[in-house]
């Protein structure tokens, strides 16, 4: 176990928003277990625990922060494409990664054993949606569409299940450029399939529902996302009547450890938690379990005995190694649109109502010094969870400071602003302000009564602005590839122009390429105004593969007089690459256009693959797979493409614009990725490829 006693406190990071599910569902679970007197580790010592939250737009530098606050594991990311672009990034830390996504691969690809997956894999709910359809409605007419190519391991999943019940889609519709809304809703309606069962953005799935039921089919319609706003939003309320979905937990789950959670989440934040952040607070409970034994972290984690959270029985005995949960929920829209639960799966198990276990008994330590923790209060309050936070005068950034609070302190909140971003307290015989997103609200905060906001504070007059005098003002405007070779020399040609009206004497441009700090830097002796030049930064690349984000500066050292503006914007550009394995096919990208019966060779040993006409079949030892989480063969780098997945044939009805990861014949073992441009039933396949070194 890393140790904190000197801070008496065991810190977990979450890559979420401030308001986002995880965040919020951790966070529960942290005020009631340092309330209920914390945690108490192996030699005897207490600890509470604390959250370091960074959002994930730039999810290397939220890690390089979550480091420096020195936390023992972290929760998240949410999304499937997040962790695996980033997988070999989210290892790097050395702490367990416990992450909500999904996808089926997530657990594979991990060789290190720190990463653990908090929801049921993608698999598991094509096979609860596939036995409720078949086994429990008798339909075996059922239609597929997919909306996007990220959503190509949900119908995976669920062709996989059906095929295992010697069930195949009777017609499989994708959404592409050479296809739209109103083209899949007529051959739907032609071919009147007696379910829909949709994958893809709930907006668009909106769209094809709402058409569906105008153009008259009366079908039933299966939907992974039937509780999203945005599905939700511009249907009305009859129609969402009897939608299908499955999930990995709903919030009517009929457990006792759920129901008690539901209630707590509502009182906290005036919503219904999410099945992500059901999620979260089943993932800091094990974490402070696991932390209240001797040993490593990561191997504790692993070992847990199975215990009842939110979402089900966790730690199942079946489980493999990284799984934590394998419970699935099918539910369908009710009258007024709200989900109903139809049945529960644990695995392949159904569930009866009799086989809802209460809760087993968790021993987590505590410090006998701290009371029991009381009920939850029906007046709302704040605890403030930053080391200080500002109160100001108004509910915005724009009203003055008038006072501070510090991080454990606590207030009665009195109102809040319409949107509830802000809320009030009596501060100091007035109303103080503080921002709602960086602190936490508990309570019956349904009970807040919205207040106006005073008048803003009025601007000073504007003081009269000397006449500029002219002055350079040196930009980055472009730098080329935007795929580097990690281990071999590299070249970066970046453009630099002088964009201000008088010349440039000397200046440097200069760069830190990611992975491994390779700092480069050229000097340039004059550039004139309006003029532009080309340079070359040079190195080699050590350490992982990924996208990366780093700053090009132009006037490194400040040698040149740009002004204000000018000396602001010297390190605005970002220079957007992905750090990636040197690769076999020349060129680095190869096409092939494969009649029936064909194969091809793609690493000059045996061949590796097979189109018959109807399915795309590996050979001689190697391996492919469906690909999610990314949009194009660009965005698909060598740590990301698993050495031991196999799904090998792929049909016909799943390859167009598919993207395909690849190990090649037992010779070379060389990984790959494939992108399927055309794929015709009994006609030509035509690949886009990429293989590595």
């Amino acid at each position: 176990m890393p140790s904190q006693a000197q801070d008496s406190v065991f810190r977990i990071g979450v890559l979420d928003s401030d308001l986002g599910p995880i965040s919020q569902g951790a966070r529960l679970a942290v005020q009631e277990i340092n309330a209920s007197g914390g945690i108490v580790g192996a030699d005897g010592t207490a600890f509470r625990l604390e959250l370091v939250t960074q959002p994930t737009d730039d999810l290397e530098l939220a890690l390089a922060n979550i480091s420096q606050a020195s936390v023992v594991a972290i929760l998240g990311p949410e999304e499937t494409g997040t962790v695996l672009n980033n997988v070999r990034l989210l290892q790097s830390l050395g702490i367990p990664v416990l992450t909500p996504a999904i996808d089926d691969t997530i657990i594979a690809v991990d060789t290190t054993d720190l990463i653990f997956r908090l929801r049921a894999q993608e698999v598991l709910l094509g096979r609860a949606l596939a036995e409720y359809l078949v086994t429990d409605l008798d339909e075996a007419n059922i239609a597929t569409v997919q909306l996007d190519v990220a959503s190509t391991a949900g119908i995976v999943g669920f062709t996989t299940a059906l095929s295992e019940r010697t069930i195949r889609p009777s017609a499989s519709y994708l959404l592409d450029d050479n296809t739209t809304i109103e083209d899949l809703v007529e051959r739907i309606v032609d071919t009147n399939p007696a379910v829909v069962v949709t994958y893809g953005p709930p907006a668009t799935a909106s769209i094809l529902y709402s058409e569906l039921r105008s153009s008259g089919w009366d079908g039933r319609f299966a939907y992974n996302q039937a509780t999203s706003e945005s599905f939700r939003a511009s249907i009305p309320v009859d129609r969402l009547t009897g939608v299908i979905s499955v999930t990995t937990w709903s919030y009517n789950t009929p457990n006792p450890t759920s129901q008690e959670f539901v209630l707590n989440f509502i009182n906290a934040f005036g919503e219904i938690p999410r099945p992500v952040a059901a999620a979260a607070y089943d993932g800091v409970y094990l974490l402070s379990e696991a932390i209240s034994l001797p040993g490593s972290l990561s191997e504790n984690l692993g070992a847990l005995e199975p215990s009842v959270g939110v979402q089900g029985q966790l730690n199942a005995p079946n489980l493999t190694l990284g799984e934590i949960s394998n419970n699935v929920a099918v539910t369908e829209l009710g009258a007024f649109g709200a989900p109903e639960l139809i049945v529960r799966f644990q695995g392949n198990t159904r569930l009866e109502e009799s086989d809802e276990p209460g809760p087993i008994a968790t021993e987590i330590a505590q410090a006998t010094q701290t009371p029991a923790p009381t009920a939850t209060p029906s007046t709302p309050y704040l605890i403030v969870t930053r080391a200080v936070q500002n109160v100001r005068s108004g509910p915005g950034l724009n009203y003055d400071v008038i006072g501070q609070l510090q991080e454990g302190d606590t207030a009665e909140i009195i109102g809040a602003n319409l949107d509830f971003s802000w809320v009030a307290i009596s501060f100091r015989g007035s109303q103080g302000w503080l921002s709602r997103g960086i602190l936490d609200l508990f309570g019956n905060v349904n009970s807040i009564p919205i207040l106006s906001a005073p008048p803003t504070p009025t601007a000073p007059p504007p003081t009269e602005t000397p006449t500029a005098q002219p002055v350079a003002d040196l930009v980055i405007v472009g730098a080329t590839p935007n795929r580097i070779p990690i281990g071999t020399p590299f070249t970066v040609t970046v453009t630099v122009r002088n964009q201000g009206a008088i010349a440039a004497g000397g200046f440097a441009v200069a760069a830190t390429f990611e992975p491994g700090s390779v700092y480069s830097a050229i000097n340039i002796p004059s550039l004139g105004p309006g003029q532009q030049t080309n340079v070359t930064l040079t190195g080699t690349l050590t350490g992982s593969t990924g996208p990366r984000n780093i700053a090009i500066v132009a006037d490194l050292n400040n040698q040149v007089n740009e002004g204000t503006i000018g000396e602001a914007n010297n390190d605005d550009y970002v220079f957007s690459y992905v750090a990636d394995n040197t690769t076999f096919t020349p060129g680095g990208l190869g096409t092939i256009t494969l009649a029936p019966g064909a194969t091809i060779n793609l690493d000059s040993s045996t061949d590796d693959l097979q189109w018959t006409g109807n399915d795309l079949i590996a050979q001689n030892g190697a391996q492919i797979y469906l690909m999610t989480g990314f949009s194009s063969i660009d965005q698909v780098h060598y740590d990301t493409i698993s050495t031991t997945t196999n799904a090998s044939p792929i049909n016909v009805t799943l390859l167009n614009n598919a993207l395909i990861g690849l190990r090649t014949d037992t010779g070379n073992q060389r990984r790959g990725v494939i992108h399927i441009d055309s794929a015709i039933s009994g006609g030509n396949l035509t690949i886009t490829y990429r293989v590595y070194n």
